[in-house]
Protein backbone atom coordinates (compact mmCIF):
# COMPACT_ATOMS: atom_id res chain seq x y z
CA UNK A 1 0.00 0.00 0.00
CA UNK A 2 1.44 3.41 -0.63
CA UNK A 3 2.35 4.98 2.25
CA UNK A 4 0.93 7.97 4.04
CA UNK A 5 1.89 11.56 2.57
CA UNK A 6 3.45 9.32 -0.60
CA UNK A 7 2.94 9.19 -4.10
CA UNK A 8 5.01 5.40 -3.64
CA UNK A 9 7.59 7.27 -6.07
CA UNK A 10 8.62 10.39 -7.76
CA UNK A 11 6.97 10.16 -11.17
CA UNK A 12 8.81 10.47 -14.57
CA UNK A 13 5.29 10.76 -16.67
CA UNK A 14 2.12 12.53 -15.94
CA UNK A 15 -0.62 11.66 -18.79
CA UNK A 16 -3.49 14.02 -18.48
CA UNK A 17 -7.22 12.32 -19.49
CA UNK A 18 -10.45 12.47 -19.91
CA UNK A 19 -11.16 8.70 -18.19
CA UNK A 20 -12.56 8.23 -21.98
CA UNK A 21 -13.01 4.46 -21.85
CA UNK A 22 -10.59 3.59 -24.21
CA UNK A 23 -8.29 6.04 -22.04
CA UNK A 24 -8.91 3.65 -19.22
CA UNK A 25 -8.32 0.78 -20.96
CA UNK A 26 -5.01 1.75 -22.21
CA UNK A 27 -3.72 2.75 -18.41
CA UNK A 28 -4.81 -0.96 -17.39
CA UNK A 29 -2.13 -2.36 -19.52
CA UNK A 30 0.54 0.73 -18.42
CA UNK A 31 3.10 -0.28 -16.38
CA UNK A 32 2.42 1.74 -13.14
CA UNK A 33 6.13 2.36 -12.47
CA UNK A 34 7.08 5.80 -12.62
CA UNK A 35 3.67 6.53 -14.22
CA UNK A 36 0.72 8.84 -12.80
CA UNK A 37 -2.35 8.76 -15.19
CA UNK A 38 -3.83 12.39 -14.14
CA UNK A 39 -7.59 11.27 -14.69
CA UNK A 40 -10.61 14.59 -15.17
CA UNK A 41 -13.57 13.30 -14.67
CA UNK A 42 -17.24 15.32 -15.04
CA UNK A 43 -19.37 12.45 -14.63
CA UNK A 44 -19.57 10.85 -11.52
CA UNK A 45 -20.76 7.36 -13.53
CA UNK A 46 -16.87 7.46 -14.46
CA UNK A 47 -15.73 6.91 -11.05
CA UNK A 48 -15.89 2.62 -11.19
CA UNK A 49 -14.14 2.85 -14.76
CA UNK A 50 -11.63 4.94 -13.16
CA UNK A 51 -11.22 1.89 -10.05
CA UNK A 52 -10.89 -0.64 -12.60
CA UNK A 53 -8.04 1.15 -15.03
CA UNK A 54 -5.83 1.97 -11.80
CA UNK A 55 -5.69 -1.52 -9.32
CA UNK A 56 -2.59 -0.96 -8.27
CA UNK A 57 -2.43 -0.50 -4.23
CA UNK A 58 0.85 0.46 -4.37
CA UNK A 59 0.90 3.07 -6.55
CA UNK A 60 -1.00 6.10 -6.74
CA UNK A 61 -2.97 8.19 -9.57
CA UNK A 62 -4.21 11.34 -9.22
CA UNK A 63 -8.27 12.43 -9.79
CA UNK A 64 -9.49 15.77 -10.47
CA UNK A 65 -13.32 16.11 -10.57
CA UNK A 66 -14.61 18.95 -12.92
CA UNK A 67 -17.54 21.05 -12.44
CA UNK A 68 -18.76 21.56 -16.33
CA UNK A 69 -22.20 21.18 -14.80
CA UNK A 70 -22.42 24.29 -13.21
CA UNK A 71 -23.84 23.04 -9.90
CA UNK A 72 -23.76 25.50 -7.02
CA UNK A 73 -20.78 24.89 -4.59
CA UNK A 74 -22.47 23.23 -1.91
CA UNK A 75 -24.03 20.56 -4.28
CA UNK A 76 -20.61 19.87 -6.16
CA UNK A 77 -18.47 19.59 -2.77
CA UNK A 78 -21.38 16.94 -2.10
CA UNK A 79 -20.55 15.51 -5.09
CA UNK A 80 -17.12 15.89 -5.07
CA UNK A 81 -17.28 13.87 -1.39
CA UNK A 82 -19.46 11.07 -3.06
CA UNK A 83 -16.80 10.15 -5.67
CA UNK A 84 -13.87 10.08 -3.16
CA UNK A 85 -15.89 7.93 -1.34
CA UNK A 86 -16.85 5.18 -4.05
CA UNK A 87 -12.96 5.29 -5.52
CA UNK A 88 -11.90 4.39 -1.61
CA UNK A 89 -14.64 1.84 -1.61
CA UNK A 90 -13.43 0.27 -4.83
CA UNK A 91 -10.03 0.52 -3.81
CA UNK A 92 -8.46 2.97 -5.48
CA UNK A 93 -5.36 4.87 -4.63
CA UNK A 94 -5.70 8.68 -5.74
CA UNK A 95 -4.73 11.86 -4.70
CA UNK A 96 -7.11 14.43 -5.20
CA UNK A 97 -6.25 17.47 -7.62
CA UNK A 98 -7.42 21.05 -6.33
CA UNK A 99 -7.15 24.58 -8.16
CA UNK A 100 -7.01 28.03 -7.20
CA UNK A 101 -10.55 28.50 -7.93
CA UNK A 102 -12.07 25.59 -5.86
CA UNK A 103 -14.15 26.74 -3.70
CA UNK A 104 -13.56 26.56 0.39
CA UNK A 105 -16.76 23.97 0.15
CA UNK A 106 -15.24 22.11 -1.68
CA UNK A 107 -11.47 22.28 -0.09
CA UNK A 108 -13.31 21.29 3.21
CA UNK A 109 -14.26 17.78 1.42
CA UNK A 110 -10.29 17.29 0.34
CA UNK A 111 -9.27 18.40 3.71
CA UNK A 112 -11.29 15.28 5.06
CA UNK A 113 -9.95 13.28 2.66
CA UNK A 114 -6.67 14.31 3.61
CA UNK A 115 -7.36 13.15 7.04
CA UNK A 116 -8.36 9.69 5.69
CA UNK A 117 -5.94 8.94 3.24
CA UNK A 118 -2.94 10.73 4.18
CA UNK A 119 -2.02 11.37 0.67
CA UNK A 120 -1.99 15.15 0.39
CA UNK A 121 -3.29 17.02 -2.72
CA UNK A 122 -1.89 17.62 -6.40
CA UNK A 123 -2.51 21.52 -6.92
CA UNK A 124 -2.79 21.96 -10.73
CA UNK A 125 -2.68 25.69 -11.89
CA UNK A 126 -2.83 26.91 -15.86
CA UNK A 127 0.60 29.12 -17.43
CA UNK A 128 -2.54 31.73 -17.46
CA UNK A 129 -2.93 31.93 -14.01
CA UNK A 130 0.48 32.37 -12.53
CA UNK A 131 1.23 34.95 -15.30
CA UNK A 132 -1.67 36.99 -14.43
CA UNK A 133 -1.10 36.94 -10.82
CA UNK A 134 1.12 39.55 -9.40
CA UNK A 135 3.56 37.18 -7.35
CA UNK A 136 2.12 38.26 -4.06
CA UNK A 137 -0.80 37.39 -4.99
CA UNK A 138 -0.18 34.12 -6.49
CA UNK A 139 1.24 32.75 -3.08
CA UNK A 140 -1.34 34.21 -1.48
CA UNK A 141 -4.09 32.46 -3.69
CA UNK A 142 -1.83 29.13 -3.46
CA UNK A 143 -1.28 30.14 0.49
CA UNK A 144 -5.21 29.96 0.66
CA UNK A 145 -5.66 26.32 -0.84
CA UNK A 146 -2.84 24.78 1.07
CA UNK A 147 -4.04 26.90 4.58
CA UNK A 148 -7.94 24.85 3.70
CA UNK A 149 -6.70 21.93 2.68
CA UNK A 150 -4.75 21.24 6.35
CA UNK A 151 -1.33 20.97 4.24
CA UNK A 152 2.35 22.28 3.54
CA UNK A 153 4.05 22.18 -0.16
CA UNK A 154 6.27 19.79 1.02
CA UNK A 155 2.70 17.44 1.25
CA UNK A 156 1.64 18.73 -2.45
CA UNK A 157 2.28 18.10 -5.94
CA UNK A 158 1.97 21.03 -8.25
CA UNK A 159 1.22 20.76 -11.98
CA UNK A 160 2.09 23.78 -14.12
CA UNK A 161 0.19 23.33 -16.65
CA UNK A 162 0.92 24.72 -20.55
CA UNK A 163 -1.61 22.72 -22.68
CA UNK A 164 -3.24 25.69 -23.93
CA UNK A 165 -0.24 27.33 -24.80
CA UNK A 166 0.46 27.96 -28.37
CA UNK A 167 3.47 28.61 -30.68
CA UNK A 168 6.78 26.91 -31.45
CA UNK A 169 8.43 25.06 -28.85
CA UNK A 170 10.93 27.50 -27.81
CA UNK A 171 7.95 30.03 -27.01
CA UNK A 172 5.97 27.34 -25.10
CA UNK A 173 9.27 26.65 -23.31
CA UNK A 174 9.74 30.32 -22.38
CA UNK A 175 5.87 30.76 -21.45
CA UNK A 176 6.25 28.13 -19.26
CA UNK A 177 9.22 29.10 -17.75
CA UNK A 178 8.46 32.40 -16.59
CA UNK A 179 5.36 30.76 -15.32
CA UNK A 180 7.81 28.77 -13.24
CA UNK A 181 9.43 31.81 -11.88
CA UNK A 182 6.58 33.17 -10.48
CA UNK A 183 5.77 30.21 -8.31
CA UNK A 184 6.51 30.05 -4.83
CA UNK A 185 7.65 26.94 -2.28
CA UNK A 186 9.43 26.05 -5.79
CA UNK A 187 12.10 24.00 -3.78
CA UNK A 188 9.69 22.44 -1.68
CA UNK A 189 6.71 21.00 -3.56
CA UNK A 190 6.85 17.46 -3.64
CA UNK A 191 7.14 16.88 -7.29
CA UNK A 192 6.85 20.12 -9.35
CA UNK A 193 5.18 18.85 -13.36
CA UNK A 194 4.70 20.95 -15.94
CA UNK A 195 2.84 19.57 -18.53
CA UNK A 196 2.69 20.81 -22.48
CA UNK A 197 0.05 19.59 -25.42
CA UNK A 198 0.45 19.31 -28.50
CA UNK A 199 -1.85 16.93 -30.25
CA UNK A 200 -4.54 18.80 -32.84
CA UNK A 201 -8.17 19.45 -31.90
CA UNK A 202 -9.55 17.94 -35.30
CA UNK A 203 -7.34 15.65 -37.05
CA UNK A 204 -8.60 16.42 -40.07
CA UNK A 205 -7.20 19.83 -40.38
CA UNK A 206 -3.45 18.33 -40.19
CA UNK A 207 -4.05 14.82 -42.15
CA UNK A 208 -5.82 14.77 -45.56
CA UNK A 209 -8.42 11.52 -46.51
CA UNK A 210 -6.33 8.59 -47.93
CA UNK A 211 -3.10 9.84 -46.73
CA UNK A 212 -0.48 9.78 -43.98
CA UNK A 213 0.83 12.83 -42.50
CA UNK A 214 3.34 13.82 -39.39
CA UNK A 215 2.25 15.69 -36.48
CA UNK A 216 5.50 17.10 -34.46
CA UNK A 217 5.69 16.22 -30.84
CA UNK A 218 5.51 19.88 -29.95
CA UNK A 219 4.92 19.11 -26.12
CA UNK A 220 7.88 16.74 -25.88
CA UNK A 221 10.00 19.24 -27.43
CA UNK A 222 8.92 22.50 -25.48
CA UNK A 223 10.04 20.33 -22.05
CA UNK A 224 13.18 18.71 -23.61
CA UNK A 225 14.08 22.83 -24.50
CA UNK A 226 13.21 23.73 -20.71
CA UNK A 227 15.12 21.27 -19.31
CA UNK A 228 17.89 23.36 -20.80
CA UNK A 229 16.48 26.96 -19.54
CA UNK A 230 15.60 26.07 -16.29
CA UNK A 231 17.65 24.11 -13.28
CA UNK A 232 16.13 24.89 -10.06
CA UNK A 233 15.04 21.84 -9.49
CA UNK A 234 14.30 18.28 -11.33
CA UNK A 235 10.88 18.64 -13.23
CA UNK A 236 8.34 16.12 -14.23
CA UNK A 237 6.90 15.57 -17.69
CA UNK A 238 3.25 15.69 -18.52
CA UNK A 239 1.59 15.71 -21.44
CA UNK A 240 -2.42 14.94 -23.19
CA UNK A 241 -1.03 12.62 -25.01
CA UNK A 242 -3.16 11.55 -28.24
CA UNK A 243 -5.58 13.82 -26.39
CA UNK A 244 -6.37 17.72 -25.89
CA UNK A 245 -7.37 20.15 -23.43
CA UNK A 246 -10.40 21.19 -24.45
CA UNK A 247 -13.94 19.58 -24.26
CA UNK A 248 -16.12 20.02 -27.33
CA UNK A 249 -18.45 18.08 -29.18
CA UNK A 250 -16.89 15.88 -31.21
CA UNK A 251 -18.68 14.25 -34.41
CA UNK A 252 -19.61 10.61 -34.21
CA UNK A 253 -17.86 8.42 -36.49
CA UNK A 254 -14.60 9.98 -37.98
CA UNK A 255 -12.78 8.92 -40.71
CA UNK A 256 -11.13 6.02 -39.49
CA UNK A 257 -7.26 6.73 -38.42
CA UNK A 258 -4.51 5.42 -36.87
CA UNK A 259 -2.34 7.59 -34.34
CA UNK A 260 0.99 5.79 -33.78
CA UNK A 261 3.64 7.80 -31.71
CA UNK A 262 7.27 8.01 -32.38
CA UNK A 263 10.14 9.71 -30.52
CA UNK A 264 9.35 12.99 -31.92
CA UNK A 265 6.24 12.95 -34.00
CA UNK A 266 2.95 11.29 -34.54
CA UNK A 267 2.36 9.18 -37.51
CA UNK A 268 -1.41 9.64 -38.23
CA UNK A 269 -2.70 7.04 -40.59
CA UNK A 270 -6.09 8.04 -42.06
CA UNK A 271 -8.44 6.28 -44.26
CA UNK A 272 -10.91 7.82 -47.16
CA UNK A 273 -14.32 8.12 -45.69
CA UNK A 274 -16.62 7.29 -42.63
CA UNK A 275 -18.48 4.42 -44.33
CA UNK A 276 -17.85 1.06 -44.13
CA UNK A 277 -14.74 1.63 -41.57
CA UNK A 278 -13.93 -1.97 -40.92
CA UNK A 279 -12.06 -2.63 -43.93
CA UNK A 280 -10.38 0.91 -43.92
CA UNK A 281 -9.04 0.09 -40.35
CA UNK A 282 -7.69 -3.72 -41.21
CA UNK A 283 -5.86 -1.72 -44.01
CA UNK A 284 -4.39 0.93 -41.74
CA UNK A 285 -3.46 -1.24 -39.34
CA UNK A 286 -1.51 -3.26 -42.33
CA UNK A 287 -0.13 -0.12 -43.39
CA UNK A 288 1.36 0.66 -39.48
CA UNK A 289 2.74 -2.65 -39.51
CA UNK A 290 4.95 -2.80 -42.65
CA UNK A 291 5.89 1.09 -41.92
CA UNK A 292 9.58 1.75 -41.19
CA UNK A 293 8.59 3.09 -37.89
CA UNK A 294 6.41 -0.05 -36.27
CA UNK A 295 8.08 -1.38 -33.41
CA UNK A 296 7.47 -4.84 -33.82
CA UNK A 297 4.30 -6.07 -31.73
CA UNK A 298 6.03 -6.66 -28.69
CA UNK A 299 6.50 -3.34 -27.97
CA UNK A 300 3.62 -2.20 -26.01
CA UNK A 301 -0.20 -3.89 -26.37
CA UNK A 302 -1.24 -1.18 -28.34
CA UNK A 303 1.78 -2.39 -30.65
CA UNK A 304 0.01 -5.52 -30.45
CA UNK A 305 -3.51 -4.99 -31.21
CA UNK A 306 -2.49 -3.25 -34.33
CA UNK A 307 -0.36 -5.82 -35.67
CA UNK A 308 -3.63 -8.42 -34.33
CA UNK A 309 -5.71 -7.04 -36.93
CA UNK A 310 -3.34 -6.50 -39.63
CA UNK A 311 -2.74 -10.32 -39.62
CA UNK A 312 -6.75 -11.32 -39.14
CA UNK A 313 -6.26 -12.40 -35.04
CA UNK A 314 -8.02 -9.51 -34.01
CA UNK A 315 -10.08 -6.31 -34.81
CA UNK A 316 -11.21 -4.98 -37.44
CA UNK A 317 -12.53 -2.58 -34.10
CA UNK A 318 -13.18 0.89 -34.04
CA UNK A 319 -12.44 4.52 -32.79
CA UNK A 320 -12.11 3.08 -29.44
CA UNK A 321 -10.30 0.57 -29.62
CA UNK A 322 -7.85 2.71 -31.58
CA UNK A 323 -8.21 5.37 -29.08
CA UNK A 324 -6.84 2.45 -26.58
CA UNK A 325 -4.30 1.18 -28.86
CA UNK A 326 -2.99 4.98 -29.41
CA UNK A 327 -2.41 6.01 -25.77
CA UNK A 328 -1.27 2.50 -24.80
CA UNK A 329 1.78 2.90 -27.42
CA UNK A 330 2.05 6.60 -26.84
CA UNK A 331 2.57 5.90 -22.84
CA UNK A 332 5.44 3.49 -23.55
CA UNK A 333 7.20 5.53 -25.95
CA UNK A 334 7.37 8.21 -23.33
CA UNK A 335 8.41 5.93 -20.66
CA UNK A 336 10.76 4.50 -22.30
CA UNK A 337 12.83 7.56 -23.97
CA UNK A 338 12.85 8.70 -20.34
CA UNK A 339 14.17 5.82 -19.30
CA UNK A 340 16.73 5.47 -22.16
CA UNK A 341 17.50 9.06 -22.97
CA UNK A 342 16.09 10.69 -20.33
CA UNK A 343 13.94 13.09 -22.45
CA UNK A 344 10.17 12.57 -23.27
Amino acid sequence: MVAPGSNSSTPTYVAILKAKQGELLAVQTAPPENFIPLFEVVESTKVAGVGRAWPHVDHVAWFQALNLGGLDSQDWADRVSEMLTELRLVGAVVTPVVTLDDTNEVLAVVREAIKVDSRGIVLRIDCEEALEEETPDLSLAIDRVLQECGITASECDLVLDAGLVGGPAAVQSGVAQSALDALPHVTTWRNLVVAFSAFPDVVGERVPPSSVAAIPRTDAAAFNHLLTRWSKRTLVYADYAVGVPTYADVKWSPIPNIRYCIKDKWMVHRAETKLNPSPQYIRLATDVSKASYFSGAEFSPGDRYIYDVATGVDGPGNAGSYLKAAMSRHFHVVLDTLANGGAP
